[in-house]
């Protein structure tokens, strides 16, 4: 199968030593009062606040509002698109919609607030920019001057703004969290917009973000350590299998620290009975007789030999669950049978 080399070519680039990224000429360095963050307050209910936030901006006629918003459609037959709405008041003064290759969701979201800063100082009388997006990780990456995935964008934005700050000292900017699924006003409108944008990738070179090529190199390396899994030798013939609530079998993952740790994480002691007992490596009888290690093979309820299977499904000493399929399962005998699995000579159990 030939495989296209413009998938994996990056072309962006990048400016390590940017003179506005010096300390001392960075833009929040010099003018972090006049850069403002409306972030999300989960406990308030943000329809109204926006409302009420645009009435206001509407009546001032020096403000320009900027409805910006990116779009990664599912297919990779497409491209990914990005799109800023400018207005004053309530007339639209320009809309641009465009697409950015093979990029990640907060990439477009960057390339679209860039956008939507470089039309906005353009109008003319404004004092006061506030640009409407949902994404208020790529609004930060927007005034940083760091190495990061669309760096030239950010320092797009750092340039125009130092320059349009420098002009009047009452100029401010202000970036607003709208949450994508309110589908809220104007940039429910600037969401419509770039949806509507769809554009083959082609055979041409198309653009690939430092984000996209490391993703999916990610994505990559997981369905190699899956399909890995799934041999004994690899995984270790005495591992307990497990599934996920949908049926399918539990599988390795680095996301959110994977299954295990993100279930078990927040307990040292615990995380490492789980291990114990889901591996087998564990200081019980199978393990002993396994290894030749001159303790007990039996356990404490008759048994002649102790296993991870017999502790889990058999014993008459320890709390009966029914076959743990889950990690839930394991939760649960675990929260019941605070010593197994567990070095009996430390209190703690960790040894």
């Amino acid at each position: 199968m030939e495989v296209d080399e413009h998938v994996h070519t990056l072309t962006e680039s990048f400016e390590p030593f940017a003179p506005e990224a010096r300390p001392g000429d960075r833009l929040l360095d010099r003018y972090a009062d006049r850069l403002h963050f409306d972030e999300r307050d989960p406990t308030q209910d943000r329809r109204p606040y926006l409302d009420e936030l645009i009435a206001r901006a509407r009546a001032n006629p020096l403000t320009v509002l900027a409805a910006t918003d990116g779009s990664v459609p599912q297919s990779n037959q497409y491209q990914a698109a990005s799109a800023a709405i400018i207005y004053k008041g309530h007339r639209e003064l320009e809309r641009t919609c465009y697409v950015s290759g093979r990029v990640t969701a907060p990439d477009t979201e960057l390339n679209a607030i860039s956008c939507a800063v470089r039309l906005a100082v353009k109008q003319a009388n404004c004092q006061h920019i506030m640009v409407f997006t949902d994404s208020m990780g790529s609004a930060h990456r927007a005034v940083d001057h760091g190495v990061h995935a669309g760096q030239a964008f950010s320092l797009s934005v750092c340039r125009v703004l130092q320059e349009w700050f420098e002009a009047d000292n009452l100029r401010c900017i202000t970036f607003v969290y709208v949450p994508s699924a309110l589908r809220w006003d104007i940039h429910g409108e600037a969401h419509k917009y770039v949806t509507e944008l769809k554009v083959r990738v082609g055979c041409c070179k198309t653009d690939n973000s430092i984000d996209t090529l490391r993703s999916q190199a990610a994505h990559s390396v997981l369905d190699s350590w899956g399909s890995t899994f799934q041999d004994p030798t690899y995984r270790g013939s005495e591992f307990l299998e497990l599934q996920q609530p949908d049926g399918r079998p539990l599988q390795p993952s680095y996301l959110n620290g994977g299954p295990w740790l993100s279930t078990f994480g927040h307990s040292i002691t615990e995380f490492a009975r789980v291990c114990r007992c889901i591996t087998g490596h564990a200081p019980i009888g199978a393990y002993y007789c396994r290894f030749k290690i001159n303790e007990p093979h039996g356990c404490t309820c008759g048994a002649a030999l102790q296993s991870h299977q017999h502790i889990l499904f058999r014993c008459r000493d320890r709390y009966s669950v029914h076959y743990p399929r889950f990690l839930g399962d394991i939760a649960a005998f675990m929260k019941y049978n605070p010593t197994a699995f567990g070095f009996t000579r430390d209190p703690s159990g960790v040894g």
